[in-house]
């Protein structure tokens, strides 16, 4: 008895996807532990700053240089305002905690939720170790943590929108955290227009996965919002160097409030349908169907 033809529908119907943390094993680990080797070295320079040399910040090394608006004392927080407004990153990164339980069990964004949450740890320990010694290694470790977040959400979004496979988002996320290091170190006047030219992709990025999600919306509109008086206080337009009201710290508080909204924005684009290999599809198609 020949044997029946192939049923062409059961051809299209898409296999189970594997669990997408057998496939980011190397960029959760090297994420992960590159925000713990941060956040553990950014102690080390706030507690024993000597330990990693005794080399000033870039704002205390000319007489024109200027470590923001806030006065600059001693002891262990020489710039108190902006030292402890970096732990809003601390809450950030335990709300990201909760948020991430709540995602699909079975979903990248599930398995990114963790290195978010140590990413914006890494965060407020390296910007309290900067401003509360204000130290080169306190610099380069508030600045790599930055880009951290920057490299998280570039690499982040092209794994999980299916452009970049899991296997090379280690290599591309180690190869970009290294070169920033490098130019750290070679130009650390150039950390800040580098950390836009990692975070602006990324953002673009996100809103591709998700277009009308609201919480990368307000995220949005709270950096707006932290780089209007970031500016304000680099300009001398809002500033009083013996007040706690600053703001760079504002700056902080409202870009704490913009890492803590990603995950909750991780849930709007978790819930869009996803190929059989787990990786979310173009806006207009369906797993397994066309456009």
């Amino acid at each position: 008895m020949p044997p029946a033809p192939p049923d062409p529908l059961a051809s299209e119907t898409p296999a189970p996807s594997p669990d997408p943390r057998s496939r980011a094993d190397a960029l959760v680990a090297l994420l992960g532990g590159a925000a713990l080797l941060v956040t553990l070295a950014a102690l080390v320079a706030w507690l024993a700053p000597a330990t990693l040399g005794d080399r000033p910040a870039t704002c205390l090394t000319t007489a024109t240089a200027r470590c923001f608006c806030e006065a600059v004392g001693t002891g262990l927080l020489r710039q108190p305002a902006n030292a402890l407004s970096s732990l809003a990153f601390c809450v950030a990164a335990v709300t990201t905690v909760a948020r991430g339980r709540r995602l699909g069990r079975h979903t990248p964004e599930r398995v990114l939720a963790p290195v978010v949450a140590l990413t914006l740890l890494a965060l407020g320990a390296g910007s309290l170790a900067y401003h509360a010694q204000l130290t080169f290694a306190g610099q380069l470790l508030d600045v790599q943590g930055m880009y951290l977040l920057g490299t998280l959400l570039v690499v982040g979004a092209l794994w999980r929108a299916g452009t970049l496979a899991a296997s090379r988002a280690g290599a591309v996320a180690a190869a970009l955290l290294a070169a920033l290091l490098v130019a750290q170190v070679l130009l650390p006047d150039a950390r800040r227009w580098l950390f836009a030219l990692v975070l602006l992709p990324g953002i673009a990025l996100e809103r591709q996965l998700a277009p009308r999600s609201r919480p990368l919306g307000f995220a949005v509109l709270a950096l707006v919002v932290a780089y209007a008086a970031w500016l304000a206080d680099d300009h001398d337009l809002w500033c009083a160097p013996a007040s706690w009201l600053q703001g760079h710290a504002l700056w902080h508080l409202l870009t704490a409030l913009a890492g803590g909204l990603l995950v909750a924005h991780y849930g709007r684009t978790a819930s869009r349908p996803r190929t059989a290999s787990g990786h979310q599809n173009a806006p207009g198609t369906i797993a397994g169907g066309g456009g």
